[in-house]
């Protein structure tokens, strides 16, 4: 028995929950695994603002979906396995970040410096024809730089995905990078954002603070990029601050960097009490595509990620476990998995799927 994740309308009666679904504001159980169908169940699920559901599905019954862009996790770096951001230079990048931060701070904005940045990111991720998410969960110094460049790529990803121009990555790529720099100038440089709102006044007090360094500074003189920033702690359902925009109200940029900010702090946080696994924070994510993010926007972030992102461990059908990789080019259930150093895709070997995901 696989898992297949549908969407609300597309889900038929007596079909059978997979996994346990959460309540998206409690993240208490709504509905149990083994639970069938009924329509007083999809009743509960539409009430509850969700949009995806994870439903057992016989291995025959699996269809490959659409074309996928590849993608890999710096966890599996030891194993010999390429990334598409290597090492030396990501350390590069968040410690040029710092400074570049530190200019602004002082007023003397390193522009030049910044751009190039941008431009490498964006050459990095645009040349890849397998995308390889790496985020280096275990580079724990600066946080709030290491954040800033995560999210960038993960955005870059989905703009790419969406066959952005270049023009638009370089905007995208602007508003990702410089989204949360108001933790660093205020008195909370290492808080946790995981895409929800748990201390309003502090949310909207970092959103003030970056409003004034980009104003006074000169720095980003773009509207789209200081709109995008300032529209990222907006919700789909028009509940998010600063002004409470829904919908197609709330910039482009911002919709992307709204569900890559929220994956990233949810896998590289450094508390240990909020991390989840990749496979955790994609849940968490979908629970709350439709109340929190645009639907079409998870979409194109899945097309990036999988529902089985890199780094989740799976036991597969042939009783063997493993690390994912990356997905294969056949659909969303079809990833790349290591086992014991040797790469099985899914996708080619149709004898062995995954039965379940360890964490």
């Amino acid at each position: 028995m696989a898992v297949e994740w549908k969407r609300l309308e597309k889900l038929k009666y007596e079909e059978t929950l997979a996994e346990d679904l959460y309540d998206p504001l409690s993240l208490k159980i709504l509905l149990p695994k083994g639970t069938k169908m009924t329509k007083a169940q999809v009743n509960v699920i539409k009430d509850n603002g969700i949009f995806w559901i994870p439903l057992e599905v016989h291995k025959d019954d699996l269809r490959p979906t659409r074309r996928l862009f590849d993608e890999a996790e710096t966890d599996l770096t030891a194993r010999g396995f390429d990334t598409a951001i290597q090492v030396e230079i990501y350390r590069d990048f968040i410690g040029t970040f710092e400074n570049i931060l530190k200019d602004l701070n002082a007023k003397k904005p390193a522009l030049s410096v910044f751009y190039q940045i941008l431009n490498i990111l964006i050459d990095e991720v645009s040349s890849n024809q397998t995308f390889v998410i790496n985020f280096f969960r275990r580079y724990q110094n600066g946080y709030p730089y290491k954040h800033g460049i995560n999210t960038a790529i993960l955005s870059l990803m989905v703009g790419v995905a969406l066959s952005m121009s270049r023009q638009n990555l370089f905007l995208l790529a602007q508003s990702a990078i410089l989204h949360d720099i108001g933790y660093v100038f205020t008195d909370t440089p290492d808080y946790v954002d995981i895409g929800k709102l748990p201390e309003r006044e502090k949310v909207i007090q970092h959103i003030s603070k970056l409003r004034e360094i980009l104003y006074s500074s000169n720095f980003i003189d773009n509207p789209e990029v200081l709109v995008a920033i300032l529209d990222h702690h907006e919700k789909y359902d028009g509940s998010g601050v600063p002004l409470g925009k829904a919908k197609d109200e709330i910039s482009l940029y911002a919709k992307i960097i709204q569900i890559a900010d929220a994956y990233d702090s949810l896998i590289s946080t450094t508390s240990e009490a909020l991390k989840m696994s990749p496979y955790q924070a994609i849940k968490w994510i979908i629970a709350r595509t439709g109340k929190d993010y645009d639907p079409q926007i998870m979409n194109n972030f899945l097309r990036v990620t999988g529902i089985y992102p890199t780094g989740t461990r799976v036991k597969l059908s042939n009783g063997k476990s493993g690390i994912v990789l990356r997905s294969s080019k056949s659909g969303l259930l079809i990833p790349v998995v290591v086992v014991d150093d040797n790469l099985i895709d899914l996708s080619k070997d149709k004898n062995i799927w995954i039965e379940t995901v360890i964490y």
